[in-house]
């Protein structure tokens, strides 16, 4: 059972929603407790700075959604090709949901805000850096048995994962900047001619306005 102070992972909560939604720097602590209803005092128990709950805001983050989802996506049970595929739909699908849940497409939380911290917040830049590779390195995993299994024409599966995951990042960072989830779902034909496979993710569907 999960012993977390209520209070705490409102804390937690309020600073995923507030990073992903807008940005690192406009979340004030001042903002971060009136948005999880947290006192001022409370928030300094849990945390000693804005720096550390965002730090346990990305691992949470990490634990509670994305990794439930990724061993979904990456599970066994589906062959390497289609666990691409799968990734490539899950993407779609998320972006379509913050669409819908908030009003636009708000892309990738870890790279938003490593990308924002880099310079300035070592410490959050590095557990962004840290979670971006663990989600690489289910992507190496998975091209590796692909090359092994034939399924993938590719020489080096390591160069390979960094270099479509650079594409997944900044596809997702496009459609964040566009608010087009579909710059997402176009990942397919580049992410098969660079792994010599056709990948044919469903597509889920865009709400439209009534």
């Amino acid at each position: 059972m999960d012993s977390m102070s209520p209070a705490r992972l409102r804390l937690l909560e309020a600073m995923v929603d507030a990073i992903w939604e807008s940005s690192y720097g406009t979340s004030s602590v001042e903002r971060i407790c009136e948005r999880a209803d947290v006192r001022k005092g409370s928030f300094y128990h849990f945390f000693r700075s804005k720096t550390a709950l965002a730090v346990a805001a990305l691992e949470h983050l990490w634990e509670t959604r994305s990794l439930p989802a990724l061993a979904q996506v990456f599970t066994a049970e589906r062959t390497p090709r289609e666990r691409i595929e799968k990734l490539i739909e899950y993407w779609h699908r998320r972006s379509i949901e913050s669409l819908e849940e908030k009003g636009r497409v708000l892309g990738c939380p870890y790279f938003n805000v490593g990308a924002e911290t880099a310079a300035a917040e070592p410490e959050l830049s590095a557990k962004a850096r840290e979670i971006l590779d663990r989600y690489q390195d289910r992507f190496e995993a998975t091209l590796r048995e692909g090359k092994d299994l034939g399924e993938f024409s590719i020489d080096d599966p390591a160069e390979t994962a960094a270099c479509i995951f650079s594409m997944m990042e900044g596809c997702s960072t496009q459609a964040r900047i566009h608010n087009d989830p579909e710059r997402v779902h176009h990942l397919a034909d580049p992410i098969g001619r660079l792994i010599g496979a056709e990948l044919k993710p469903a597509a889920a569907a865009i709400p439209t306005e009534s």
